[in-house]
């Protein structure tokens, strides 16, 4: 995951409150995924937050497409797009922003990973229910205590 310093800034402001869902019948309190927006999380658990942390960029580079060679002119431009920029496309950037800050907080520095509990992260893998068999032989092998 490369986090350039401009971008770094704008995610960190869109960021907000951090969220950490529960779930319900399962040893562990949250799950967080972190990928990509071309990755399928297979088998995802209803309850599991997804975080899409390429979205920045790929938004960016959709909003500065094709703008005039004029600075302000393209500020304009870029400006107006911005503005009229739907709901949908908002929240999967508050997600991307959200995602990116609590990677850094967890000190993830590469995608696909599955957080648990906000503590044990699995590499790799994008199959949730893989991931949690995992995490839950490394308890049983004592490695959680």
């Amino acid at each position: 995951m490369v986090v350039s310093s401009p971008y770094f800034i704008f995610n960190i402001a869109l960021a907000g409150i951090f969220s950490s869902l529960a779930i319900a019948d399962d040893d562990f309190s949250s799950i967080e995924v972190f990928t990509d927006s071309r990755t399928t999380v297979r088998n995802n658990h209803s309850s599991a937050t997804v975080y899409k942390v390429d979205r920045i960029d790929r938004l960016q580079h959709a909003l500065s497409e094709g703008l005039p060679s004029d600075p302000e002119t393209a500020k304009q431009a870029a400006l107006q797009r911005f503005q009229t920029m739907d709901a949908q496309i908002s929240s999967e950037l508050e997600n991307a922003a959200k995602g990116l800050v609590q990677a850094m907080q967890y000190g993830i520095n590469r995608y696909p990973a599955i957080v648990f509990d906000g503590h044990v992260v699995v590499y790799g893998v994008t199959d949730v229910q893989a991931a949690t068999r995992i995490y839950e032989q490394w308890q049983e092998e004592g490695k959680g205590q």
